[in-house]
């Protein structure tokens, strides 16, 4: 949504930044921590050694810590909404509170560059979008799995040799202002560039005067007989630099299809969505820092919902704020996604596991849980999707929605109502 406008350059961009949804990413890096983060020897002795710690139960309990429960995950890919739950993590409560911090740091970004690679691939349809965030992100492994989200989130490629190591995919982008200046003249980088790279030339016009490399790019397309060339514009006002070198390339006659036109500096989906607005008519897109450091950090929290007691019954918890944001639903929850009878998605319904469905369906209706198996009993039975395919969930589920932007999330009948009883229970008014 449009929330407003910044200034860029003596330029003003519609400001995106508000949503309607979020996308689940990072799942199997979540699952890969709860299965490979084990105690240890090492553990046991800083605890000892450093923290002091006497109780050879304690002592015990660190070194042997391994994750031996259930989870319960949406997929890659999936469209989810205000407190729908991405992950439910049943297991022993101290064994479930040690990932706490590797879950969320790991679910919480990813999930978040996934989402504004959506927002930028929404505004830009059908243009090759290049993530170059690496530099920018909080740590090489955190750079990682920004290139993927970005990925998961419809970007074409990456520009991290890393990533594409890792994952077994090309990487793209251009090269840097340090190669121009380098060389002794725009001429010579340029000149050197297209004998190395021979077929295929994206000259950076904007070193030092945009007009002038243009001209020295145009000269060595000729000297070099160059059939696949084009242009990357990274500074000043990218619509009127674009239209000028397409007005240029058409009077000396060139047509549209000779070359490619390559946009960066600071890109975010409201800059990008007015060169696509305007007639900037870009093929490709570099982005960089707002894909990887998103504007707003997500808050996705991780709590308890339910403990089992000696007896075997369940005491349900939530927690409780005068904050919405703040608060959680109590209970062992499901997240059904009902489609009517014309394909379409309906609603969420957020109900315990098992509660009857009934009240929430019409005739036709059909309702999909959310949240599947993925690892039983400490053993992994999911298979993770590849980033194609999470890529391709989520473009399939967002082809699904009517009208996301006023999609509704219904909480069930009994989850309210076990709401209300905590609420009472703890004196607050929203219990009466």
């Amino acid at each position: 949504k449009v929330i407003g406008t910044f200034e860029h350059e003596k330029v003003k961009y519609d400001k995106l930044t508000k949503r309607d949804f979020l996308i689940n990413c990072g799942t199997e890096q979540a699952l890969a921590y709860l299965l490979g983060g084990k105690g240890s020897v090492k553990l046991r002795n800083y605890m000892k050694n450093v923290q002091g710690i006497t109780d050879k139960k304690f002592l015990n309990w660190v070194e042997h810590i391994e994750f031996k429960g259930d989870v319960y995950g949406m997929s890659e890919g999936t469209i989810f909404f205000a407190q729908e739950s991405q992950l439910r993590v049943h297991e022993r409560f101290e064994e479930a509170q040690v990932y706490e911090s590797l879950l969320l740091s790991t679910l919480n970004p990813q999930t978040n560059v996934c989402t504004t690679a959506n927002d930028i691939f929404t505004v830009a349809p059908g243009k090759i979008l290049l993530e170059g965030g690496s530099r920018r992100a909080g740590s090489p492994q955190a750079a990682l799995f920004n290139s993927r989200a970005a990925r998961c989130g419809g970007f074409t490629a990456s520009s991290n040799v890393a990533y594409g190591m890792a994952y077994d995919e090309k990487v793209g982008g251009t090269h840097g202002h340090s190669y121009v200046m380098l060389h002794p003249s725009e001429y010579a980088a340029f000149k050197a560039q297209a004998k190395m790279f021979k077929g295929t030339v994206c000259f950076l016009v904007d070193t030092y005067n945009v007009k002038n490399a243009f001209e020295t790019a145009l000269k060595i397309v000729q000297e070099e007989k160059l059939t696949n060339f084009g242009f990357r514009i990274d500074s000043g006002d990218l619509l009127a630099q674009a239209k000028w070198i397409h007005q240029e390339m058409k009077t000396r006659g060139y047509q549209r299809k000779d070359y490619t036109l390559v946009a960066s500096d600071d890109l975010t989906a409201g800059k990008i969505a007015r060169l696509e607005k305007e007639g900037a008519d870009i093929d490709k897109y570099l982005v960089g820092t707002y894909v990887v450091n998103p504007p707003k950090p997500l808050g996705g929290v991780y709590k308890l919902a339910a403990f089992q007691e000696a007896d075997g019954s369940w005491n349900l918890r939530g927690k409780l704020s005068e904050e919405f944001s703040k608060s959680t639903l109590p209970g062992i929850k499901q997240v059904c996604r009902v489609m009517g009878n014309d394909g379409y998605y309906k609603k969420d319904v957020i109900a315990f596991e098992g509660e009857d469905l009934v009240p929430y369906l019409q005739e036709g209706d059909s309702a999909e849980a959310l949240l599947v198996p993925m690892i039983l009993q400490g053993k992994l039975v999911y298979d993770c999707l590849t980033i194609n395919e999470i890529s391709q969930r989520r473009v399939q589920q967002l082809s699904k929605f009517k009208d996301i932007a006023n999609y509704e999330v219904v909480i069930s009948a009994g989850i309210i109502a076990k709401q209300k009883e905590i609420m009472q229970q703890y004196g607050l008014q929203g219990g009466k």
